[in-house]
Order: C-alpha cells, then sequence, then structure tokens
C-alpha cells in the first residue's frame, strides 16, 4: 500500500523533494478562486513598487506576484521571476507568451542568485521561503543583489487556502510533516528578517475568504498546490478516508451558494 510522501530533513534531499513537488503541481498551480493571485497583489501592494523599478521575484511559480509586480513596474522598469522547479518556469515562460508581457523568467536555486550585488530596487518572494532548505542562505543572498535601501517583501502563511485537506488528512492518520521551515506567526518571520541583516521589519496578517463551488472544487485547489505529490500518493481507500473528513470538516463552511474558507497571510516587508 503506498504511503504519503515524507520530508527529508537532509538539505540537499529536501531540495530535490521540493523540485519534484512543485514540478506535479506546476501544470494546474493555483486552480480554483486564486488564492496565490490574490494575495500574489496584496504583496506587490506592500512591495510599493513605483514605474522603473527592478523588480526580483523568487520562487515566482506561475506568475502570480510577478505579473502584477511587471505591471508596476512598467515599460521603464524590469521585471525577473526565478523558480527551482522546471515545469513551474516552462509553464510560466508560455504564459508570458501567451499574455505577451515583458517579463524574464528564469531556472534558478533561490540560495544561489546568478545576478550581481545591488542588482534590484525591490525583491518579492511570494509563499516560498518555507521551502528553501537554508533560509538564512536565500535571505542573505535576496538582500545582497537587493540595492541599499531597496525593499524586500515576502510573505509565508499563517492559515493557508486548503488547511481543511491538512487537517482531514491529519484525522485520518495520513498527514505528513511540514517542511522544517514553515513559518506562521508574524514574530518569528520577523526574527528570521532581522537576524538576516534586514531592517524596518514589518509583519502584517492579511485574511480574505476563498469561495468553492463544492467539495471538488475544494480538493482541486488543494492539487493545485505543493499538496498534489502528496495526494496524488495515497491510494483509492486512503482517498475515500480522507475525502470523507473532509466532508465532514466543510460542513462549517458551507452557505446557500457554496463553501467560503478563509486563508491568512503574513505579509512583510524590509529594507536592505
Amino acid at each position: 500500500m503506498p504511503e504519503p510522501i515524507h520530508v527529508n530533513n537532509d538539505r540537499s534531499n529536501r531540495k530535490t523533494e521540493v523540485r519534484m513537488q512543485f514540478n506535479a503541481a506546476a501544470s494546474d498551480y493555483d486552480a480554483g478562486p486564486g488564492a496565490f493571485a490574490h494575495f500574489g497583489k496584496r504583496l506587490v501592494d506592500v512591495a510599493a513598487i513605483t514605474p522603473g523599478n527592478r523588480v526580483l521575484d523568487v520562487a515566482s511559480g506561475r506568475g502570480a506576484v510577478l505579473f502584477p509586480a511587471a505591471e508596476k513596474a512598467g515599460a521603464s522598469g524590469d521585471a525577473v521571476g526565478v523558480d527551482f522547479a522546471e515545469e513551474m518556469v516552462r509553464a510560466t515562460i508560455q504564459d508570458v507568451a501567451r499574455l505577451g508581457l515583458r517579463v524574464r523568467v528564469l531556472l534558478m536555486d533561490a540560495e544561489h542568485l546568478d545576478f550581481p550585488d545591488a542588482a534590484f530596487d525591490r525583491v518579492l518572494c511570494g509563499f516560498g521561503i518555507m521551502f528553501f532548505p537554508n533560509q538564512e542562505r536565500a535571505l542573505e543572498e535576496f538582500r545582497r543583489v537587493l540595492r541599499p535601501g531597496g525593499r524586500l517583501a515576502v510573505s509565508t502563511w499563517h492559515t493557508h487556502q486548503v488547511k481543511e485537506v491538512d487537517l482531514a488528512m491529519t484525522a485520518a492518520g495520513l498527514m505528513p510533516p511540514r517542511s522544517p521551515g514553515w513559518i506562521k506567526e508574524p514574530d518569528q518571520l520577523a526574527r528570521l528578517l532581522t537576524a538576516t541583516g534586514f531592517s524596518n521589519v514589518h509583519v502584517n496578517m492579511d485574511t480574505h475568504s476563498f469561495r468553492y463551488v463544492n467539495i471538488d472544487d475544494y480538493w482541486g485547489q488543494a492539487r493545485g498546490t505543493g499538496l498534489r505529490r502528496t495526494l496524488d500518493s495515497l491510494d483509492s481507500a486512503q482517498t475515500e478516508r480522507v475525502r470523507s473528513a473532509l466532508v465532514e470538516r466543510m460542513r462549517q463552511h458551507q452557505r446557500p451558494d457554496g463553501f467560503y474558507v478563509a486563508a491568512t497571510a503574513l505579509l512583510a516587508v524590509a529594507n536592505r
């Protein structure tokens, strides 16, 4: 009987697992009502990007942060997205071509950014740093490529958008352990940014409720996240146990026109 994927604490193995995890989710990443897109726009707002800015989006996924950041930077600016998952990069390059956007998307490791010092006015990272095996190394790289006085903007989940799938899997005894880098509290995120040399650190909690048509819609949202490989590793009996637990959990969110589930992000800004 196949078992869910477990997090490996060895850094090199974890990096490989993260790449596989997000390659698997790339085709329908952020399916459903667009939680990543919503909070991506909010992160761009707090980053205070202005026309002409040079912007780097790390762990850019399918462009939830990169695309609105590019719009803010305008024709006189420059927007670059980097991601560690080949399928994410490939799919996002196709999106860029289809939408006619003026952005670059590159395959790159956040812990080893291939850019010169002080190359960017803004560095953003939406829901990415919790997956980096060496968060301090990545943030040191963010700081290195950010110009003096430039702004960093990062987000993590306080309560993520598919929390009920997590809880249903836990109830079914099938939830793998979280990445050891998971950051849920504002002071935890603030301490990490301060410890890696950033100043004027501010962390706000931002909550939004998302509507799902039915249970299948919510399940599809979960498969459009990093949970994809874990969910797809379940056999039919395990899937049924999780789905049954999920149906019970989702009753509290049901309204006449669907299910409304709130998610809360931590939005942090800081200066180099």
